[in-house]
């Protein structure tokens, strides 16, 4: 099966989790980095469900899943004990028009997670489809070594570049200075990981210096 990548700002979203399974604490604070609004269904609390409860970060229904639960919420990821129930959960879903994430489950799921390597604001995700979980696990792992914190530091610095950029009129320069930017400190970063977002910044600057006086 061919998937659609697609990254969701679930933030202040109202999404449910079915809880119970292995990964459900896993699933639940990746929900919360999201800032979603999550409810769990889970009939017994072994994730601290009572204490976020409490702290206002979600609402924890203390059952099961029944018919109906699937009703307003933008999105539902499912990660039961018993996935025997998601064939019914699967249904609602589509009455619904719901995206439906079955944890470990794609025939009974229309969508799923990848495996995520966030540095910052840089997020590689990775993903077989769902056809071989654990090879998705080990290249991340892979990336994880290959890309170290400074490759996310180097995100908001190039943000803040934008406006300047932005102020050069022809778009293919600007594509064209923006790759030059990015391969230099790529390779700054490469060269030396520890100083080499520093000595990147110099050197984008120095390019900035002598291109269009509007970059200055």
């Amino acid at each position: 099966m061919t998937y659609f990548p697609l990254m969701l700002n679930l933030r202040d979203r109202p999404v449910l989790l079915i809880a119970g399974g292995p990964e459900t604490g896993a699933k639940l604070q990746a929900l919360l980095e999201a800032q979603a609004q999550v409810t769990v269904l889970a009939e017994e609390d072994h994730w601290n469900l009572a204490d976020l409860a409490k702290e206002g970060r979600i609402r924890w229904l203390p059952r099961g899943y029944r018919e109906g639960d699937l009703e307003g919420f933008f999105l539902v990821v499912s990660h039961p004990r018993d996935k025997g129930i998601h064939p019914q959960v699967k249904a609602e879903a589509e009455r619904r028009r719901v995206f439906l994430v079955a944890v470990d489950d794609p025939k009974n799921a229309t969508a799923i997670l990848p495996a995520v390597v966030r540095r910052g604001e840089l997020v590689v995700a990775l993903s077989t489809s769902g056809a071989a979980p654990a090879l998705a696990v080990r290249l991340k792992e892979r990336f994880l070594r290959l890309l170290g914190p400074e490759y996310g530091e180097l995100v908001p610095y190039l943000r803040r570049l934008r406006p300047r950029i932005a102020e050069i009129p022809c778009f293919e320069e600007r594509k064209r200075l923006w790759y030059r930017l990015v391969d230099l400190a790529l390779e700054e970063l490469d060269l030396d990981p520890e100083a080499g977002l520093t000595r990147a910044k110099e050197k984008v600057e120095e390019v900035l210096a002598e291109v269009q006086p509007w970059t200055r």
